[in-house]
């Protein structure tokens, strides 16, 4: 009887498991949202998510007045972009940055006009090859 009571509670936490992760991965919803989608609570990972996304850093980066694209070389995965992104993001006056594995570069958002010697540098000594720099 022991042996039912306990695969039944196993069952249970399984399928309750698989429910939280379908809704997270297939249907966009953090296991802290509601059936409605995201209620907005702080501790939301699917808004994290987003926040830091590709796409919304591309977006944060379009509303600066000074834009730079740098060619890197040596990224190979997302924690290298991550390292990449990381680097730039300690200087002061980069207010955004975005790394693309695909394209083997990387966007930043400048708050004030800073020397493309100073951005190469930081992604160099972060491990990787910055290349040329763009406008």
């Amino acid at each position: 009887m022991a042996t039912y009571v306990l695969g039944a509670i196993i069952a249970v936490a399984l399928a309750n498991g698989l429910r939280i992760i379908y809704n997270a991965f297939f249907k966009g919803e953090a296991a802290c949202c509601d059936s409605g989608g995201c209620s907005g609570c702080s501790s939301c990972t699917l808004k994290k998510a987003m926040d830091n996304s590709y796409r919304a850093r591309v977006e944060k980066i379009e509303q600066c007045e000074i834009h730079r694209t740098i060619d890197v070389d040596g990224m190979t995965c997302e924690h290298c972009v991550a390292n990449v992104v990381r680097a730039l993001e300690k200087i002061d006056g980069v207010q955004v940055a975005a790394a693309s594995l695909e394209k083997q570069s990387v966007q930043a958002g400048l708050s004030k006009d800073i020397p493309d010697e100073i951005l190469r540098d930081a992604i160099n000594k972060a491990g990787y090859r910055a290349g040329a720099v763009t406008l």
